[in-house]
Formats: C-alpha cells, structure tokens, sequence
C-alpha cells in the first residue's frame, strides 16, 4: 500500500522533493546571519558577554525603548 498522497496547492515544496530540498537562500537572510555571527566572533561566542554589550546598547538609547503601561487583569 503506497503512503503517498496528491500535492495540493497549499504543499510547501509541491511535486515532491524526493529527498531533495529547493534551494530558498535568500541574500538579505543571508547578510543577517552573516552580521550575526561577525558580531557573536567579535565577542567569541559568550553568551554573557553578548547580553552585556546589547544591555549597555540599549542602556545609551533610552529613548528608542517602547514601555507599554501594565495591563489590568481580569477577575
């Protein structure tokens, strides 16, 4: 019995793949992550030392925060 089924308009990859994946590189996806990792190198990968530099970013921009007032809760 075979376990496979028709394509429909809503498939991400329709037709099948057979196994293959389609290329979806997208450039500006890939000038993100490539950012993304010169900056993690520059502060060899420590997750601690990452979180230091974004709080001091963000500590010198206070302006450019977004606080929303506290939500009321339901009772």
């Amino acid at each position: 019995m075979s376990l496979a089924r028709s394509a429909t308009p809503d498939d991400l990859y329709p037709g099948g793949t057979a196994g293959v994946t389609p290329d979806l590189s997208d450039p500006i996806v890939d000038e993100v992550r490539a950012i993304r990792e010169a900056y993690a190198a520059s502060l060899d990968h420590d997750p601690a030392a990452i979180l230091a530099d974004l709080c001091s970013r963000q500590a010198q921009h206070p302006k450019r925060l977004v606080s929303l007032a506290p939500r009321p809760v339901d009772k």
